[in-house]
């Protein structure tokens, strides 16, 4: 039987693609993780920024044609990935891994690492090696999904592909890893984070593009492309979808989902540096869904009386 691994997924982007797609075009409220982003960091224009797990590129594009002009590099463990990041003008591609990255202490103004933490058996091993290659008074900006994002899709997915024989290969996704854990690794690390927290969910309305985004999800569930049951288990994946929609006219395919941007930076040692601490910033809808913004964090020595005062 052959295994899908990290290196197999992503040497071709174009399941990558898919989910991408799927989620611009079939979000319950406009999704955008990128605008989140750009949100959460504030560039001013002139940082040097590097973009962890780069993917398509697609990122790094934007900032470029923002007309940046800090350094940029894309760095993913996928050759396809580095390639596509060093094809976007005035930006570097580098081949490494997230816990080994080849740069000097201090390299970079900014760090982001979107929907890639969870890739990791030890992501907190790359939070630090994130914050060693970040100047004091850098950011670091990671993007991770809510427990169980689009599990109604997957849990189809692998329950057809079980009856197979199929299980998610170890080594894919560390479940470890997610809105709800993620934040605290960052304080455990940086000593402070800012949290931002998106809901929302898949509503397609017909059969085709459920399909597809369902089989993008195959390697995650075990099943590789050169499998000989895998025209047999995408064949009943779809029966099934066209089977609930032809039951269900009218009703779109919902599947919940989520993600939190959480920034961080890399503090100055010094007096004055108090204990982290939770401090709630903001709560309320947002333009993309549920939105809930909370910092962690050390405050400076000049607000302690004040917050103190305000009840936080």
């Amino acid at each position: 039987m052959t295994t899908p691994s990290l290196t197999s997924e992503y040497a071709n982007l174009d399941a990558l693609r898919i989910r991408i797609r799927t989620h611009r075009l079939y979000s319950e409220v406009g999704d955008d993780v990128n605008a989140s982003v750009f949100d959460a960091l504030r560039l001013a224009g002139s940082e040097h920024l590097i973009d962890i797990g780069c993917g398509t590129g697609e990122f790094i594009t934007l900032v470029a044609e923002r007309g940046h002009a800090g350094r940029l590099c894309g760095l993913d463990a996928s050759p396809s990935a580095a390639a596509a990041a060093a094809r976007v003008p005035g930006a570097a591609g580098v081949r490494a891994t997230a816990e080994q990255i080849p740069a000097p202490d201090g390299a970079w103004d900014c760090l982001t690492a979107r929907h890639m933490l969870y890739h990791l058996d030890d992501p907190v091993a790359a939070l630090r090696e994130f914050r060693r290659i970040v100047r004091p008074g850098g950011t670091v900006c990671v993007v991770v999904n809510h427990a169980g994002a689009c599990a109604r899709t997957r849990d189809l997915v692998t329950a057809v592909a079980g009856r197979y024989g199929f299980r998610e290969p170890p080594g894919m996704m560390n479940h470890t890893v997610n809105s709800d854990t993620v934040p605290a690794m960052m304080r455990d690390v940086f000593g402070n984070a800012e949290v931002r927290s998106f809901d929302n969910a898949l509503v397609i309305p017909e059969p085709e593009p459920a399909i597809r985004f369902a089989e993008s999800l195959f390697a995650f569930c075990g099943v590789a492309p050169a499998a000989p049951e895998y025209s047999e288990i995408r064949a009943e994946v779809e029966s099934e979808l066209r089977g609930w929609f032809a039951a269900n006219p009218g009703r779109p395919w919902r599947d919940p989902k989520g993600y939190t941007v959480t920034t961080a930076s890399r503090a100055y040692a010094g007096p004055g540096y108090a204990r982290p601490r939770l401090r709630r910033l903001h709560r309320g809808r947002h333009p993309y869904g549920g939105h809930e913004v909370a910092a962690v964090g050390a405050v400076p020595p000049c607000h302690r009386r004040a917050s103190r005062s305000a009840g936080q």
